[in-house]
């Protein structure tokens, strides 16, 4: 094994382990999101504006939160499929894609 190979192959699952670790984070805030009570208590406690007010604003930081959440594990596979992509591009071994032919040298 080459040493160009070896740095190569660290750098796949160093960077596909980051990627992992940010799909975990997002899980995480996820379910902190959802199991948690935030908007529901702080719409209690602002008795000085009215209902659809306050609907109208969880309803909106809720979907931003979403949208982060998306975003965030949208990156993260990015990643995590990057560092796929570079560990097996450090073995040498390059398989053709599905529905290509191979070349065959004589």
């Amino acid at each position: 094994m080459h040493r160009h190979d070896l740095v190569g192959r660290l750098l796949g699952i160093a960077v596909f382990l980051v990627g992992v670790g940010l799909l975990a984070f997002v899980f995480l805030m996820a379910y902190g999101f959802f199991s948690s009570d935030i908007l529901g208590s702080r719409a209690i406690k602002d008795v000085g504006e009215p209902v659809a007010t306050q609907l109208g604003r969880s309803a909106v930081d809720m979907l931003a939160k979403i949208g982060l959440l998306i975003v965030m594990t949208i990156v993260g596979s990015l990643i995590a499929g990057r560092g796929i992509q570079l560990y097996f591009a450090s073995t040498g071994r390059h398989e053709a894609a599905p529905g290509k032919p191979t070349e065959v040298v004589e």
